[in-house]
């Protein structure tokens, strides 16, 4: 997964990231591959369900999910199945 950040909330994105990787979320594990100020790169594991049927139907999923936690990302999604 790749995260780039929202105008209007750069000055969040390392915050955001370090949460994600940190285990705040525990819904969603992630490990952070690479990351500089304004994009990370993530790896984790889903469970499959309906949000998984694509990649954008998983991103959609996630950038919601994450907007409850008031974290505002643009992600992109590549599922390896």
């Amino acid at each position: 997964m790749r995260a780039s950040a929202r105008d209007g909330h750069r000055r969040t994105f390392r915050t955001d990231v370090e949460r994600l990787s940190a285990g705040h979320l525990h819904w969603a594990p992630l490990d952070v591959l690479r990351s500089t100020g304004t994009q990370a790169v993530f790896r984790g594991a889903v469970p499959q369900g309906v949000h998984t049927t694509t990649d954008a139907d998983l991103a959609r999923f996630l950038e919601d999910r994450l907007a409850t936690a008031d974290i505002h990302l643009d992600l992109s999604v590549t599922i390896d199945r």
